[in-house]
């Protein structure tokens, strides 16, 4: 994983090859942020942000603040919904994070990137 991969995220996200309407049909969004927000998905959620996101340095890369305003702006479009757009803002940030950092696996940031990817 390196700048390549995060490079060939935003790309995915700015070409609708990631976050189209089927992302979210069907979603009930109010359970959905409600599960989101009970252990054992938030306390998981905190860990790979605090080991991945938590510099700096990193968290402020140019192409991470493209990454996550694109998620954003795609997710309130098809949505309506500014408080799952910041949700799906901040875990393409952490997935973006965690490929700028490359090095060993995470299962859970490899699964959360999953969802997106398999809908």
């Amino acid at each position: 994983m390196s700048r390549s991969d995060v490079d060939t995220l935003l790309q995915d996200l700015k070409e609708g090859r990631l976050l189209d309407k089927r992302n979210f049909e069907g979603l009930d969004v109010d359970a959905y942020l409600d599960e989101r927000d009970e252990p054992p998905f938030a306390d998981a959620w905190m860990q790979a942000y605090e080991r991945y996101a938590g510099d700096s340095v990193v968290a402020e890369d140019e192409v991470l603040r493209q990454i996550r305003e694109t998620a954003f702006k795609r997710t309130l479009a098809l949505t309506g919904e500014p408080e799952l757009a910041g949700y799906v803002s901040d875990d393409f940030g952490l997935i973006g994070c965690y490929l700028l950092q490359g090095g060993e696996q995470d299962a859970f940031v490899e699964r959360l990137y999953e969802g997106y990817v398999k809908t």
